[in-house]
């Protein structure tokens, strides 16, 4: 809209046609044709001559014109009418009674603006400006003026959007809506307190360098007190941790962290709540902590010991304090999924080799394995330690006890003797490749010899520091291949068929070289040979144990050179068969979620899939998930594939409380299986819980954009300044025009060229 125009400069511009010099020659031409070359006197009247002469000096003209090419160029002034911006924070931290007298500071920003009045009627009497209000807190409005007031705020309200304060969206949306107008600036009265979920959550700063980039200054006004005397009291828990998945029967330590705010040298409670089998919440835990003088963060440690499997819940309490006004931040809470320890497996190394790695790495990255690794130091200095205590390793119940490059001597006969009485009564023992392994560790000398594989031979031990003896091993390159007779055990099953898995197995990498197992007793089976049928993997069954000896060292090669899943499942089908789990018939769906703790605005990603007994996945299922809100209401969520297992996201969770993921695999013979999973959405409240002024922001804000902080008694001020620089709202306005290369210049020319040829011929001179 404009609000005044005035014309400052007019001016016609030349551009001849070639040169000045090109022209007057025309020129000359031209006008020596005229006097020179002219009608015939004595046969015409002088009335008749003159009105020759003059259209073909006007034809004349209009061709010198042609070649001057004039632009006829006016210059025209345009004030724009410029609207100032005007955001006031409506929400719940603006209600906070922390101003003189007790008055709140949505009074006081009432009263400043009511002593601004006058300076802002007089602004919009300039005729030059408008002002546009708006409130804002989690969602912004505009106001709508009362009887000429364009700053009818009204009175403060509680509202479910002031539980939020959105700084920055409420900039990008207000600055959005008045698109096309040009804006004098933007005046922001705040307590600065920016406090808002996704995605409400925009970077004030990040605005406010836009309206700066865009020549359009921002003027801060700060109300309320940085020290936050309107809250007073006010304890709060401000973290909680615990791993996702802990084991039956042990004890679980859970941290957090404790804010104390205006409760120095009080003592607070703090109690560790677990829900039950019956779904009741009960404490299992509590401590004390005191206060320090000023607003500090205190830890807290608290065990649980969970009694029963599943999915719990656990949630830190701080109790209510006398005169806290807010106590909806006294609570935080997770979920952890309690299992049995699944399978435990005790793996004693004794050098640090690469397939140990491989190994650990491969068993560790299934979730329902339990690696305990023992390295027990060969080196010469480390020799010195031996025989090492195992006692407090083997009193836990492990179903796999797994024995590497170790020499026998490393351990007490006393433990060597514990894990044979595992393995008699049920464990699996698998004895595994290496420079001091089985006879050549001296095995066969030890409480383990009734149930190895092998026939012992005292003579085939490998002394330290000496050279290897080339008589104990095998070198490669060796091909592993199933036995026929014994090879369709799990362990190796790569395929679907005994086919296929000979197959698979033929088109392996060979291994390095082997150990040589010697003379095998009549009770043991040869798994897996090499291809002059010498053995590679023997197995036995010991009381109600089993026991495995691998003389290879090498598979981890297999990983190196592609054939990872192969090497995983080979490795996992081992430990499942040494626990006699390698029966198990049923597939494992299996729900994995990013985080069990979410903000309102936050989006939960998950991974789920269906396995096989022996960890390959059921690529052929099709999975649906569901997501169930505190209140019932179920609604569908996308899942998509990623390789073999499937993601989703899920978001958009407005009500507070505890949410369930249930996801549904249909396999292929039509079979169903469901897992589910809770979370928590948690909603603080953020305006009460810290309802301190953020002056700084407030500064950052306006020196981002260029403009300025003031106090409310200087809103008057802003107004004379920014009427103190009406240029910045002026803008020129060009206007020109070239008659030479128009239709109106070719219609002249014709018509007096025309002209003089018709009155010619009618007074008879052609």
């Amino acid at each position: 809209m404009i609000a005044a125009v005035s014309i400052d400069d007019f001016a016609i511009h030349v551009d001849p046609v070639g040169s000045w010099t090109a022209v007057a020659v025309v020129t000359a031409c031209l006008a020596a044709v005229l006097l020179l070359v002219g009608p015939d006197r004595t046969r015409i009247s002088g009335g008749r001559l003159a009105a020759l002469v003059l259209l073909r000096l006007g034809a004349f003209l209009a061709l010198v014109a042609c070649m001057l090419r004039p632009t006829f160029v006016s210059t025209k002034k345009a004030r724009q009418e410029a609207t100032l911006l005007v955001l006031a924070d409506a929400s719940e931290s603006m209600s906070v009674a922390d101003g003189p007298n007790g008055r709140t500071r949505w009074e006081d920003l009432m009263g400043a603006i009511d002593a601004a009045r006058p300076s802002f009627d007089a602004f919009m009497a300039d005729g030059g400006f408008q002002v546009a209000a708006w409130r804002f807190n989690r969602e912004c409005r505009v106001v709508t003026p009362v009887d000429g007031n364009p700053l009818a705020l009204g009175p403060w309200k509680g509202e479910p959007a002031g539980e939020e304060t959105a700084i920055g969206a409420a900039l990008a949306d207000a600055t959005r809506a008045l698109a096309g107008r040009t804006l004098a600036g933007v005046i922001l009265l705040s307590d600065g307190a920016q406090h808002a979920y996704p995605p409400r959550d925009a970077s004030p700063q990040a605005v406010a360098r836009t309206l700066g980039d865009a020549g359009v200054p921002l003027w801060s006004v700060t109300f309320g007190q940085q020290q936050g005397t309107g809250q007073g009291r006010d304890a709060a828990v401000v973290s909680l941790n615990a791993g996702e998945t802990v084991y039956l029967r042990n004890a679980v330590e859970v941290a957090g962290r404790v804010r104390l705010e205006g409760l120095g040298d009080r003592d607070a409670t703090v109690r560790l709540l677990a829900e039950n089998e019956a779904g009741r919440m009960e404490e299992v835990s509590q401590t004390t902590v005191r206060g320090t003088p000023g607003s500090a963060e205190v830890p807290v440690r608290l065990t649980w010991t969970p009694t029963s499997l599943g999915e719990r819940k656990l949630s830190l309490v701080v109790e209510p304090q006398e005169g806290e006004a807010v106590t909806g931040n006294n609570e935080l809470s997770t979920f952890v999924e309690v299992v049995d320890g699944g399978l435990r497996v005790l793996y004693l190394e004794g050098a640090l080799r690469v397939e140990q790695r491989f190994l650990r790495r491969v068993l560790s990255a299934s979730p329902d394995i339990q690696v305990d690794f023992r390295w027990i130091d060969s080196t010469k200095a480390g020799r010195g330690a031996w025989p090492v205590d195992l006692s407090r390793d083997l009193k836990r119940e492990f179903n796999v006890i797994l024995i590497g490059d170790l020499d026998s001597a490393a351990v007490r006969p006393q433990d060597v003797e514990a894990i044979a009485t595992a393995v008699q009564q049920g464990a699996g023992l698998g004895l595994l490749g290496g420079f001091h392994a089985f006879e050549a560790g001296g095995w066969g000398g030890t409480p383990l010899r009734p149930l190895l594989p092998y026939e012992p031979d005292r003579l085939a031990r490998q002394p330290f520091d000496q050279p290897v003896r080339e008589g104990l091993h095998i070198k490669g390159p060796l091909q592993m291949l199933p036995d026929q007779r014994f090879g369709g055990v799990s362990i190796l099953r790569l395929g679907k068929t005994d086919a296929e898995s000979r197959a698979v197995w033929q088109r392996l990498p060979p291994l390095a070289g082997a150990n040589d197992l010697g003379r095998l007793v009549p009770a043991a089976k040869p798994l897996a040979v090499m291809p002059d049928g010498r053995p590679l993997m023997v197995a036995r069954e010991y009381g109600t144990g089993r026991v495995l000896a691998f003389a290879g060292d090498s598979t981890w090669q297999w990983a190196m050179q592609g054939a990872i899943d192969e090497h995983r499942r080979f490795w996992r089908q081992m430990v499942l068969w040494l626990a006699r789990q390698d029966d198990a018939e049923a597939d494992s769906l299996w729900l994995r979620l990013a985080q069990r703790r979410l903000s309102p605005g936050a989006l939960l990603e998950f991974d789920t899939g269906l396995t096989k007994p022996d960890g390959t996945a059921v690529t052929e299922a099709v999975l649906e998930a569901v997501v169930t809100s505190p209140a019932g209401a179920a609604r569908p969520v996308r899942v998509g594939r990623r390789g073999e297992t499937f993601a989703g996201s899920v978001g958009d969770f407005a009500e507070p409380g505890d949410w369930r993921l249930t996801v549904t695999a249909t396999k292929p013979d039509g079979g169903t299986v469901q897992r589910s999973a809770r979370f928590t959405i948690f909603r603080q409240d953020l305006e009460l819980a810290n309802p301190r002024a953020n002056p700084l922001l407030m500064r950052q804000l306006a020196e981002a954009s260029g403009g300025g902080v003031r106090s409310p008694e200087e809103i008057g001020g802003i107004l004379d300044e920014i009427r103190g620089k009406p240029a910045t709202f002026e803008t020129l306005e060009q206007w020109s025009y070239t008659a030479w290369d128009k239709w109106p210049m070719f219609l002249l020319l014709a018509l007096l060229l025309c002209g003089e040829w018709f009155l010619r011929k009618r007074f008879g001179l052609v």
